[in-house]
């Protein structure tokens, strides 16, 4: 098993080296797939792998959840870009050997004007984009974590709809170095029916997070970078910083390097007893709105 997964890691090294833009960029699409849901996903430059205030980590990492020991059930709400909202709800079981998680998300873009092709208003419709996402990991050696997602996703535009099935797998490796964490995992795998007789293609990207943990003045930090290669884009990356103080605030900040419309987030997070309460907040070009993202976890 231990071989089988190292192999499968460098697959997934290899396809990040040799990923680039796909001559059939154009015909990629469900990219609400990679939105940063949840404040603490978008405080950390849309990662927030190994933080264990993000009940929803395991949508970006399959394998990281199972290394925690903590029961939550977290709803989070993105005011995202042009108006459109991103929503999800996400519940999170890990016990150190397993993980079970389960989180459903949806882009909602409100009405949109419907006109004909002389530019009359004929009405107005509703593009919606659901996904459900079920995940399980497993503790394989004291040191190698591996985690799958499997999800469907429906999408319903003005006068079609589609159907996607889609998986994540994920891996992570704790190296001997105190408080390190290090993951890898390809994501948006899988396939999806056509839409007005053309099936649109899943955002699939590979992706690279390191994380160190640190104790500065009895607090505890955690540092974290990324490499992200979607088969469409440009190779990304981004550093992150989160501070917990006091075990009862969190701060956090990320800085995203590569992105045209995107460049620094930040947010915090406040616990009482079961409850914490996050603020994300993400930073775009004059063009673009900036975003904000609220959250609410109850631990059980």
């Amino acid at each position: 098993m231990k071989h089988t997964i190292i192999t499968l890691c460098i697959m997934l090294i290899g396809g990040m080296c040799f990923a680039g833009i796909d001559e059939n960029a154009g015909t990629y699409g469900y990219k609400f797939l990679n939105v940063p849901y949840g404040p603490v996903s978008l405080s950390l430059a849309g990662r927030g792998v190994f933080s264990i205030d993000n009940p929803g980590s395991f949508l970006l990492q399959p394998a990281a959840s199972c290394m925690n020991d903590q029961h939550l059930l977290g709803i989070t709400h993105n005011m995202w870009l042009a108006d459109t909202q991103a929503n999800m709800i996400a519940y999170s079981f890990a016990q150190r050997k397993s993980h079970f998680g389960i989180a459903m998300r949806n882009l909602d873009y409100g009405e949109i004007e419907n006109r004909d092709d002389m530019g009359f208003l004929i009405g107005n419709y509703h593009p919606l984009d659901i996904d459900v996402t079920a995940n399980y990991a497993h503790r394989v050696t004291p040191s190698i974590y591996a985690g799958a997602n499997l999800g469907i996703l429906y999408q319903k535009l003005n006068t079609a709809s589609s159907l996607a099935l889609h998986t994540d797998l994920g891996f992570c490796w704790l190296p001997p170095v105190k408080d390190a964490k290090i993951t890898l995992v390809g994501r948006n795998l899988g396939i999806a029916n056509h839409t007005d007789e053309e099936r649109v293609k899943l955002p699939v990207c590979f992706e690279l997070d390191i994380n160190k943990g640190f104790s500065v003045a009895e607090q505890h930090l955690i540092l974290g970078g990324s490499v992200i290669q979607t088969l469409d884009e440009d190779l990304k990356g981004n550093v992150n910083l989160e501070c917990e103080l006091f075990q009862l605030l969190t701060l956090r900040g990320g800085y995203l390097l590569g992105y045209d419309a995107q460049d620094f987030s930040a947010g915090f997070g406040v616990k009482y007893k079961n409850i914490s309460v996050d603020y994300g907040y993400g930073a775009f070009n004059s063009e673009l709105n900036d975003v904000h993202s609220f959250g609410v976890t109850y631990r059980f």
